[in-house]
């Protein structure tokens, strides 16, 4: 499950952040309340953990791979 992000509009709960996280399923509507103090919130875009493709190109030789390569005439050549 994704955890979404969700800001108070305008007050906030005595026990509540400004920002706060929720574990929701993507099927799930977005709150418009506080869980907690049950004032109006909004969803936030947030960052996330995009992380690097590890069988890209540029690192197959760092991972130990030789890339080859058809050249004319069905001769491969390493790269």
């Amino acid at each position: 499950m994704p955890i979404y992000e969700y800001e108070h509009d305008k007050e906030i709960g005595e026990t509540c952040d400004k920002v706060f996280e929720v574990f929701q399923k993507m099927s799930d509507d977005a709150l418009t309340k506080c869980p907690v103090c049950g004032k109006p919130v909004h969803k936030i875009l947030s960052r996330f953990a995009g992380g690097a493709d590890k069988l890209a190109p540029s690192r197959l030789k760092e991972l130990g791979f030789t890339k080859l390569v058809k050249r004319d005439k069905g001769v491969y050549e390493k790269e």
